[in-house]
């Protein structure tokens, strides 16, 4: 089972020392690929068409999302159309999202995961450090892995 430990260090007397502050701000983050799905990548390839590139952004692990998100807009500038639509349940209540096919890779961790459908929303303006936030990992995917927040450490730990 591959394990990841992503740890957040701030200088210190003594050097770098692992910052639960750092953690809080920043999140459970990992940087991502967002790309059309394989199949449609293999249709546009026989139709000597040239696939989209990738969108590139930071995921930020989120507990509460029953399922994997990508921002709106990232996936409709891949040229993906929707294949459904599902209502969700947000702090502000029901709102109804498009679904999309995509394909996520985490290329820090070596993960590759081909999804039939993820959930289009509106993540403009979330950023971390400057880099936008563009995918919400629910618990889809965290279903397969282990995760630990480990928030007096300043570090968590993510096994798939």
């Amino acid at each position: 089972m591959p394990v990841f430990n992503r740890f957040f260090p701030q200088p210190g007397p003594q050097g770098p020392q692992l910052s639960p502050t750092l953690l809080l701000h920043a999140g459970p983050i990992l940087a991502v690929e967002v790309s059309i799905p394989t199949a449609l990548a293999q249709i546009l390839a026989s139709q000597n068409q040239v696939a989209p590139p990738p969108a590139t952004g930071i995921a930020l692990i989120d507990t509460g999302a029953t399922r994997s998100c990508v921002d709106s807009k990232v996936i409709s500038q891949l040229g993906v159309n929707p294949i459904g639509v599902i209502t969700t349940g947000t702090a502000g209540g029901p709102v109804q999202q498009s679904l999309f096919p995509a394909r996520f890779r985490f290329p820090g961790e070596g993960l590759d995961i081909e999804f039939s459908s993820v959930v289009g929303v509106d993540l403009a303006g979330q950023n971390v450090a400057g880099r936008n936030i563009i995918v919400l990992v629910g618990r889809d995917v965290l279903s397969h892995c282990q995760l630990i927040y480990n928030g007096p450490g300043g570090f968590f730990t993510l096994a798939y």
